[in-house]
């Protein structure tokens, strides 16, 4: 009986943190490029995020998540890229824009012009590591396994992010090496 009830408690415990986890999303909202500047007045002074795609952040549990990474999945390569790292989630009412980071790195506008996808990783408040993929399921963590603990979930497993120092952007059709570099 006893044995029964450590179950049903480590079962409700389990379903407590996914459902925690289940409120943590990421997503791509307005597409690149849909600001353009030749749809807005001469008179309004233009940042260059206006032309990023919108990632949105949200986290609508009652607690904050920890560790969180967010990657960017683009239209040259398989692989992911380490896109922004945040300490720390708190709660939120309404998703977030997660844009910030193009003032920091403005040599990213090549690689934000391709984003197809984005996933988010993190740690909840009960020390669980989870996944949310780019279709939006979301995975628990073995922190035991190296390539879960190091990679990013997509599909049927983990593929190793690249960081974004590390990109080789394709070469426009036509462009020669001298031209491109």
């Amino acid at each position: 009986m006893i044995r029964v009830e450590r179950d049903r408690d480590r079962e409700q415990e389990r379903q407590r943190q996914a459902d925690q986890a289940s409120s943590v999303a990421v997503w791509v909202g307005r597409a690149f490029g849909s600001n353009r500047s030749d749809r807005l007045a001469t008179s309004v002074a233009l940042r260059r995020e206006s032309f990023f795609p919108d990632i949105y952040l949200v986290n609508s549990s009652r607690l904050p998540v920890y560790e969180v990474g967010v990657f960017v999945w683009v239209d040259f390569s398989d692989r992911p890229i380490r896109w922004q790292n945040r300490v720390i989630l708190p709660p939120t009412q309404e998703p977030v824009i997660a844009s910030a980071y193009v003032d920091a790195a403005p040599d990213a506008a090549p690689v934000m012009e391709r984003v197809v996808g984005v996933s988010i990783a993190f740690r909840d408040a009960e020390g669980t590591h989870w996944q949310r993929t780019r279709d939006g399921s979301l995975r628990e963590v073995d922190t035991g396994d190296v390539t879960q603990r190091t990679g990013v979930a997509d599909g049927g497993g983990f593929v190793q992010p690249q960081d974004l120092e590390d990109v080789d952007l394709p070469r426009p059709p036509g462009l020669s090496r001298s031209q491109g570099a």
